[in-house]
């Protein structure tokens, strides 16, 4: 009698070891795959984020080797990006040309006026044909941010508002001229993400945590100390 109660607490002791050893696999498990799908996250949307500078650091280069503008595009509703140079080195649309018989004073005065303009205005968004650069891109649509990884909005110098649906564009012109870009990516369903910042001239980037907003047009002299203070 006293042997077979022994047995029978021997195996119960042993039941509940074998209990516990279950119970704390199972919440190691359900740990590494809470925290490792939220490390998986961060490392997909910080690629993300490298993949939009280094689209810009390209476009950049390309525009420099061509002579001829270049865009980065950005997709809003397929989360894609690649690169379009245009077919022109022209900026802006060719304006019309004088009403016969002007005299060659007035076609001076016009096109001076029109390049004073032009200077004025500083850079807008070229109208040239664009075709996709098939050396960054994947396929025809280009390449993917990653999954579950959103373009919330993109904010430029040429747009009034930021864009949060369809396509985005961020200039690059030959001599090394970048458009001033606010990029905010983040991962699906989450507040917060980052900012992929793009200087105006130098096309400098640099990633800041959460929404960074594109600051107010400044003046020339707050531009160029702002340009100091980045460098």
């Amino acid at each position: 009698m006293t042997v077979a109660f022994r047995f029978r607490s021997r195996a119960r002791g042993v039941t509940l070891i074998e209990v516990l050893i279950v119970v704390a696999l199972i919440g190691l498990l359900a740990g590494a795959a809470i925290f490792g799908s939220g490390m998986l996250g961060s490392s997909r949307l910080r690629s993300a984020a490298t993949l939009v500078a280094t689209g810009v650091r390209t476009g950049i280069a390309r525009a420099n080797s061509i002579g001829r503008p270049v865009r980065l595009v950005l997709d809003l509703e397929a989360e894609r990006v690649t690169i379009e140079e245009a077919s022109s080195s022209r900026m802006l649309r060719e304006k019309g040309k004088p009403a016969g018989g002007a005299e060659l004073a007035t076609q001076a005065e016009q096109a001076a006026k029109a390049e004073s303009d032009r200077i004025l205005e500083g850079p807008k968004a070229p109208r040239p044909t664009f075709q996709p650069i098939p050396a960054f891109a994947d396929n025809a649509s280009g390449r993917e941010l990653g999954a579950g990884i959103d373009i919330v909005q993109v904010e430029t110098e040429h747009d009034e508002e930021p864009a949060t649906s369809g396509r985005a564009y961020v200039y690059f012109w030959p001599g090394g001229v970048a458009e001033r870009a606010h990029i905010q990516l983040r991962r699906a369903g989450e507040p917060d993400g980052l900012t992929v910042i793009v200087s105006a001239l130098t096309g400098r980037t640099r990633v800041e945590r959460g929404r960074v907003d594109l600051p107010k047009a400044r003046t020339d002299k707050e531009e160029d100390q702002g340009e100091r203070d980045e460098n």
